[in-house]
């Protein structure tokens, strides 16, 4: 199962489009009025990535871990991320 985090708003009407970086595989992004705005991780133990994407993707940390702790699945554990499903 993956993982979507919103990382940014988007102002109505925004030309929005989704990358898949060559350099950062099962990662793809979502970028918006030329920012990063959404992060989707594929595979549950990439999560473990998230320091190195938010610093290359240029991302707020703090508010990217309040997404991902505000993730009851993820918290709880309930995806997988530690080889428990």
């Amino acid at each position: 199962m993956s993982i979507y985090l919103s990382v940014g708003s988007v102002q109505p009407f925004a030309k929005i489009s989704t990358e898949f970086p060559e350099d950062e595989p099962g990662i793809s992004i979502v970028i918006a009025d030329g920012k990063v705005v959404g992060l989707r991780i594929d595979k549950n133990e990439d999560v473990l990535r998230l320091p190195g994407l938010i610093e290359k993707f240029e991302l707020n940390p703090e508010y990217v871990w309040a997404r991902l702790r505000g993730d009851d699945d993820v918290t709880l554990g309930r995806r997988g991320v530690h080889g428990r499903k």
